[in-house]
């Protein structure tokens, strides 16, 4: 019999490098690389879970999924004007991400992502059969956003932009007055633009971030889910918004790898549209927020090491240049008990750098760089 060989879209596709890390960590050790809340799931959200196993019937929803729960999330994005039927609930944001990107993007399509970026853009793209390209968002700048890089890297093959804010891996927030600039790039390009905002609701600054969507409506698609701010990642609750054409074909594809969200997960989640809910997503912040500032200060006073200090999210991307590359530190770590994830993962822009969670508790975040500290000893 002949070797397997996947289809040709499967082909160079691994497992991502943070999955690669994850998978040698010894038993016992500090996960500083968590992408995911270690709170618990709100109780409004639980209880109302537990009520509609035991007392609803859960069958299919609409592929769409429950009007109310898309009216709900239509009226979070009010300056787009949407309507239940511009919205699609999917199984999290990553699905949403995948349903739009492969009805976006055709063979020999450009994806423009941002460089430090997410590791599932580019393999999406690349399974569209399209082909990434990075706008950077410069480290030696402080990840911040370059208009003029950006408008360098557009080509008239250019099909999608992707924008993220806050930033995974970064934890940096587009200003307004960035987003309004990469809305003023792309005026009369056509190009669609895809503003992953997975992150929308855990943010340490006085307001929300702003949305891309807010300063280019058209042609826009958002991207979001309660995965982050309602520590809901196992639920599998997302959604993709705007424009109504490509929801639509989006929702197709939708039905067929998917049929319909879980019917429990989306009941449960109408709570988080709740006072109680709302109480706890600020009772999420200050949690994250004491968590970044404990995390900044070891680093600086036992490490000595330079960190970005985030907007949003709960990372941070920490210089470790001195000591060699992203991969060898994260490996040396990982002998020592603590697992980070290497900056080269997000990008080349990331080279240099590790990026480290703060999903966990105080004392096990001082034990994690208590154990960092022994490493880079060495």
């Amino acid at each position: 019999m002949s070797e397997f060989e996947p289809a040709r879209r499967l082909r160079g596709i691994e497992k991502s490098m943070i999955r690669q890390v994850f998978d040698r960590a010894r038993p016992g050790s500090i996960n500083l690389g968590l992408g995911e809340p270690d709170l618990p799931t709100p109780d409004v959200i639980r209880r109302e879970a537990a009520r509609v196993v035991v007392e609803e019937q859960n069958g299919y929803t609409t592929h769409a999924g429950l009007p109310s729960l898309r009216e709900h999330v239509a009226a979070d994005y009010s300056h787009l004007k949407l309507s239940p039927d511009e919205v699609v609930i999917t199984a999290g944001s990553q699905e949403a991400l995948y349903l739009v990107l492969m009805t976006l993007v055709e063979e020999g399509d450009e994806v423009l992502i941002p460089d430090p970026g997410f590791v599932a853009y580019p393999t999406i793209v690349r399974m569209a059969g399209g082909t990434p390209k990075f706008y950077p968002l410069p480290a030696a700048r402080g990840f911040d956003f370059d208009a003029g890089e950006f408008r360098r890297q557009l080509s008239p093959r250019t099909k999608v932009v992707v924008c993220i804010s806050p930033s995974n891996p970064t934890g940096r927030v587009l200003a307004r007055d960035e987003l309004d600039a990469m809305a003023g790039v792309l005026e009369g390009t056509g190009i669609y633009v895809v503003s992953d905002e997975i992150y929308r609701e855990l943010y340490f600054t006085d307001e929300r971030p702003a949305s891309v969507s807010e300063f280019r409506a058209e042609r826009t698609l958002v991207i979001g889910g309660l995965s982050k701010s309602m520590s809901m990642t196992g639920w599998r609750l997302g959604w993709l918004g705007g424009d109504a054409d490509v929801v639509k074909s989006a929702l197709v594809l939708h039905g067929y790898t998917t049929t319909c969200a879980s019917t429990v997960s989306q009941k449960a989640a109408l709570a988080a549209w709740t006072d109680e809910a709302a109480e706890a997503r600020e009772r999420h912040r200050r949690i994250f927020r004491e968590r970044r500032d404990h995390l900044l200060e070891l680093i600086s006073r036992e490490l000595s090491l330079r960190a970005v200090r985030p907007d949003g999210a709960f990372y941070t991307m920490v210089d470790v240049s001195d000591y060699g590359d992203s991969m060898t530190v994260a490996e040396r770590l990982l002998e020592h008990g603590v697992v980070t994830v290497p900056g080269a993962a997000f990008g080349a822009e990331g080279e240099g750098y590790l990026r480290v969670s703060f999903c966990a508790d105080l004392p096990v975040i001082g034990e994690g760089v208590r154990r960092m500290r022994e490493a880079l000893k060495q």
